[in-house]
């Protein structure tokens, strides 16, 4: 999440990173799409901007959330995140010098407009998944919190623009589709280093709160999105951040960023990041999104399940999370058996056997950032 939006934030804006336009596999095997912004990003926004980046193209210095999930659900991911997108640039402007970043809606639109006819079985049986909103707290907080801005005006725009896009997909007939709520931004270090957490976290949990309640209409008056969740990445960052937990993590600092910038916008970056809670002053580094990609993996097998602090040590202790690394965790590594059979496979739907021209993906090539896991491995590369 980041870009320069205005002095206060422009902390935040950080390297955003580099993707290859690679072909959407065409297999019997689901699909894991994903729209987001720099939380989720895996290079879209490199490749649009040519912008520096973190490590390859990641804005953190190891994989991501989704990559991980992919891995561990055995699915293809198709990611179509671009660091700094905000829900909809007519709400939060969302721009890298002269180019606009495509926001939530775009993305959605672009992707529906560029898959007209998925097959059934893409419809059946690939799970969407989104992540969207830090962007918008970030472009309008100094607002918010100066009361120039109505909080409750905001919170309703955000919650129909995100909820509209929801229904978009749903009525274009995808089955599996979950949204991520605002992670725990009041406890980013941008937030913390100016003691405006306490301020930040009521408009969290009210925003969260407004887009649930949208989201709850679409599901209540379209029999077509019953399968639509919404998953608790809030709550897992702030079971992340209890002490234990940080330990069996092995992070030894929650509060400041690794990569850190001075006034003149030179750099410096921690020698030990994985023992970092976050990479810079917005975006968590390498464990945090370990723990979160197996959570999503858990949760997107069954939306419904509820993850304790008993369940964030069990996955910690499961995958070795606080021994992990780039270049040491399941996608460099593959899985182990106990590892591969932590997620139950997914049940097949009737209409995956209904025919075999309906068993195979048919998206469009256009712009997809896309990773076979678990077959296909980009090997890890120096740090920036």
């Amino acid at each position: 999440m980041q870009l320069k939006i205005n002095a206060l934030f422009a902390y935040a804006t950080a390297a955003v990173l580099s993707s290859v336009a690679i072909a959407a596999p065409v297999s019997n095997t689901p699909n894991l799409i994903i729209f987001g912004n720099s939380l989720s990003d895996v290079g879209n926004a490199a490749a649009l901007t040519n912008s520096p980046a973190y490590w390859n193209g990641r804005y953190s210095n190891s994989y991501v959330w989704n990559e991980y999930a992919a891995k561990l659900l055995g699915m293809n991911l198709v990611n179509k995140a671009y660091g700094g997108a905000t829900s909809n640039n007519d709400l939060s402007p969302a721009t890298s010098g002269s180019i606009s970043i495509p926001s939530l809606h775009d993305q959605v639109t672009t992707w529906l407009e560029q898959n007209p006819s998925p097959s059934q079985y893409n419809l059946d049986n690939d799970v969407i998944e989104i992540e969207i909103g830090g962007n918008d707290i970030l472009h309008r907080a100094a607002g918010l919190l100066a009361g120039t801005v109505d909080v409750n005006e905001f919170a309703s725009e955000l919650a129909a623009t995100i909820s509209s896009d929801i229904k978009s997909l749903s009525d274009a007939g995808y089955k599996n589709i979950n949204l991520w709520n605002l992670p725990a931004v009041d406890k980013t270090p941008i937030i913390t280093g100016y003691g405006a957490g306490s301020l930040v976290k009521p408009l969290v949990a009210l925003l969260n709160q407004s887009v649930k309640s949208a989201v709850d209409g679409v599901i209540a008056s379209d029999s077509k999105a019953s399968n639509v969740h919404i998953l608790d990445v809030n709550g897992l960052m702030e079971i992340a951040l209890q002490p234990n937990v940080l330990s069996a993590l092995g992070i030894t600092d929650s509060t400041d960023a690794c990569l850190t910038q001075d006034s003149s916008g030179n750099t410096s970056v921690c020698s030990n990041p994985d023992e970092y809670f976050f990479y810079d002053g917005v975006h968590p580094a390498s464990r945090m999104h370990y723990l979160w990609g197996v959570a999503a993996a858990v949760l997107t097998r069954d939306p419904n399940a509820t993850i304790d602090t008993n369940d964030a040590l069990n996955y910690i202790a499961t995958f070795a999370i606080n021994q992990s690394d780039r270049e040491d965790n399941i996608i460099v590594d593959g899985l182990t058996p106990s590892e591969s059979g932590f997620v139950p496979p997914a049940s097949s739907t009737d209409s995956a056997t209904d025919s075999v021209t309906d068993s195979t993906s048919d998206y469009s090539t256009e712009s997809a950032t896309s990773s076979a896991y678990p077959t296909s491995v980009v090997p890890p590369t120096k740090c920036h």
